[in-house]
């Protein structure tokens, strides 16, 4: 094996919070004055009752201050400095759009966080084939899945509370101690 592993960042490496403490869910909530969630869903317009159109808006005008300000989650930078130590590459696969990569590569530098390769994609699945990754954790059952399918490859959810209505039964990990302890299980 080449400990390759893929990590994605909104949700695993951000600390968004839970519930009515969520970074999203506040700032959704204040702008478009909002009593809360109308459901679980990943998906901001079925999560919020909200167009794309309003959604678009939103993330126009409050995405790159919700990204530059969102704190990392405690112990990821501790975890993936050891495994960059160990060995271990570090590909970071991200859904948000490439137009944001340097908030995102700013925001990675200012909290040291350590990796090899960072992708902007939706299509998560083609950056795990291209770059051979082995393992992966997200926050999204719907870029997991393909992987699991098509890769047979070990994938994490991390628990959010915009995940927890998902039928399939993945395995779940709570915080980078989880993943640091599921990461070496399978490599070590």
């Amino acid at each position: 094996m080449k400990r390759i592993i893929g990590v994605d960042i909104d949700a695993v490496l951000t600390d968004e919070g839970r519930g009515t403490e969520n970074i999203w869910y506040k700032n959704l909530c204040a702008y478009f004055n909002l009593d809360g969630r109308v459901s679980n869903s990943y998906d901001f317009r079925d999560a919020y009752g909200l167009t794309t159109e309003e959604v678009e808006d939103f993330i126009n005008k409050k995405g790159l201050e919700i990204f530059e300000t969102v704190p990392p989650r405690p112990k990821c930078k501790e975890v993936l400095t050891r495994l960059k130590a160990k060995g271990y590459q570090i590909i970071l696969v991200t859904a948000r759009p490439e137009e944001n990569n340097q908030v995102t590569l700013e925001w990675l530098s200012k909290h040291e966080i350590p990796f090899d390769k960072l992708y902007h994609s939706d299509e998560k699945i083609n950056i795990c084939k291209k770059e051979e990754i082995e393992f992966f954790i997200d926050d999204n059952p719907e870029h997991l899945l393909p992987m699991m399918k098509a890769l047979e490859i070990p994938v994490f959810l991390m628990n959010m509370d915009h995940n927890q209505d998902h039928k399939i039964d993945f395995n779940r990990v709570d915080n980078w101690t989880d993943i640091e302890e599921k990461i070496l299980d399978y490599f070590e």
